[in-house]
């Protein structure tokens, strides 16, 4: 694990979301997310990912819906965070990222907390914990980490709100890609292999 003396935080850099989001999901595994909030410090071990890859997939907004309003992020600047809604008060976060001229971005499923747990139980309102469940679910760790549409196109290569810093090494060895959860409509992609987890980890969602 990265001491915390090491978090002198390099970010990282706008051309590490230019690429396919099935090429920057596996990447960002071992990554750290950082959550500033009121001058506190959250930050988090990104254990498992989605990618969704623009108009050929059925899975992704883009795919479904094409370019509204709604998915207008998803077609814009990488690096910028993409939040929607899935319940009352559940937000899901992802990061853009595509090549040029196209569309995409990964969904953050789920992180391991390294600092800031008494941020985290505070917004959970939770006293008694296990850690390992604290932020394993896209809309859980939303809610821990305060997310919500407010920072919907917030910059996370320039911005200071919420961001992503080199972490830990993780070897492909590690990973397992399996099929994305929670998409019956999305047809054939369903099937994709496009869901990136650390493998072993505790912190994965269900």
């Amino acid at each position: 694990m990265v001491t915390i003396s090491y978090l002198r935080e390099k970010r990282l850099n706008r051309s590490f979301f230019k690429r396919h989001p099935k090429e920057v999901a596996p990447d960002l595994l071992g990554k750290y997310l950082v959550r500033k909030i009121n001058g506190k410090k959250i930050i988090a071990k990104i254990v498992e990912t989605e990618a969704y890859g623009g108009k050929e997939d059925k899975g992704c907004h883009v795919g479904r819906f094409g370019y509204t309003k709604r998915t207008a992020s998803l077609f814009g600047k990488v690096g910028c965070a993409y939040i929607y809604s899935v319940y009352i008060n559940t937000y899901c976060l992802n990061v853009v990222a595509h090549k040029d001229d196209e569309a995409g971005g990964v969904l953050i499923r789920a992180l391991e907390p390294i600092l800031g747990i008494e941020v985290i139980l505070r917004n959970l309102n939770k006293r008694d914990y296990d850690i390992r469940k604290l932020l394993n679910g896209p809309g859980k760790l939303c809610k821990a980490l305060k997310i919500t549409k407010a920072l919907n196109g917030l910059d996370m290569v320039k911005g200071d709100k919420i961001y992503i810093i080199n972490g830990e090494r993780v070897s492909k060895k590690s990973i397992i890609t399996t099929p994305r959860i929670n998409i019956p409509y999305a047809k054939e992609a369903k099937e994709w292999p496009w869901r990136f987890v650390i493998k072993d980890s505790p912190f994965l969602s269900r």
